[in-house]
């Protein structure tokens, strides 16, 4: 056999072997649990393309978080909204405006009243507590004091009394009535009185949201339709108080009106509120698994200041 006709042989068997073997890794379970994957996430992109804001842009700036990120905005005056992706994720801190607004269902009902007071355990006492760190166990709080040390200062201890004082389940059954679909509240492990085999598996479980659960709460609250207009007004006015502003606000007008509500606790970031600028508009945004925390944060800084800046008509910086 001629050489040139064995190089011939040669390259049709490199091809038939490229050949099958494309064809094998294109139909192998991995391959086809990724491409589905990516099909998932490209389908899950964004819900309205004719929003005003910079699409493209910004969805490439998430892509830059270097987390999983979850990001939803509804316009409140025009109903517009974006999201790339809203499914459940860790919750943090972004869980105590579900237990306020559980607690304040309770005090329209009649169950609960917030100038009853609570004596607080020596089970529900946290270090991350700000506010009630120095608090000897044995001693009165009152429920008012509890949800705004809750809501103001993140305080761990007054998340857990209120926990306690409310009921986990009834928590849970709350949520599940109002549509919170994605939403669960974790078990505090120490506000258990007794150690049961359910109990300690309630202990592991964490707390979970999604942008668009926190997206329907928030919206609620501004229309006065959570709990009460009287207690939602409140609740709201809490979340306007909160002077931690690294999340949302870092690149936004000091004395812009900002209710909010946020967290930061290792590889989860997430925050989210209502910006009363020239339009009105909803923001959350999560993200979790973040491989650079700084850099997590700085995204969501400028996902924040993008958008405010469009409903502004200010030019966005594209570069």
């Amino acid at each position: 056999m001629s050489i040139n006709k064995r190089i011939l042989l040669c390259l049709l068997l490199l091809l038939l072997v490229g050949g099958v073997s494309f064809h094998l890794i294109h139909q192998s379970p991995k391959y086809i649990a990724q491409k589905k994957e990516i099909e998932k996430q490209e389908s899950q992109l964004v819900h309205d393309k004719d929003t005003k804001l910079p699409y493209t842009f910004l969805n490439n700036v998430i892509a830059q978080s270097g987390a999983t990120s979850s990001v939803y905005y509804k316009s409140l005056d025009t109903g517009e909204v974006f999201y790339n992706f809203s499914g459940k994720m860790p919750a943090g801190g972004l869980i105590r405006p579900y237990v306020a607004a559980a607690l304040l269902d309770a005090v329209k009902e009649g169950n609960l009243s917030l100038d009853e007071t609570v004596t607080v355990s020596a089970k529900a006492l946290r270090e991350k507590s700000p506010a009630l760190s120095k608090i000897k166990p044995g001693s009165k709080v009152s429920v008012r004091i509890l949800l705004e040390d809750m809501m103001l200062d993140q305080d761990e201890t007054a998340l857990y009394e209120l926990v306690r004082l409310i009921g986990w389940d009834e928590i849970n059954a709350y949520l599940l009535k109002k549509g919170y679909a994605d939403t669960i509240l974790g078990s505090p492990d120490l506000v258990k009185t007794e150690e049961t085999a359910e109990d300690k598996e309630k202990s592991e479980t964490i707390s979970y949201t999604s942008v668009n659960d926190m997206v329907t709460l928030l919206t609620r609250l501004y229309e006065g339709t959570c709990v009460s207009k009287e207690l939602d007004a409140y609740l709201l006015g809490l979340m306007e108080k909160q002077n931690d502003r690294q999340l949302l606000g870092a690149l936004l007008p000091k004395k812009l009106r900002l209710a909010q509500v946020s967290t930061s606790e290792g590889r989860v970031q997430n925050a989210g509120g209502i910006i009363y600028a020239k339009e009105k508009y909803i923001l959350v945004i999560m993200t979790d698994k973040a491989l650079r925390k700084d850099e997590t944060m700085k995204t969501i800084n400028q996902i924040s200041s993008i958008i405010f800046n469009t409903v502004n008509d200010k030019e966005v910086f594209k570069k």
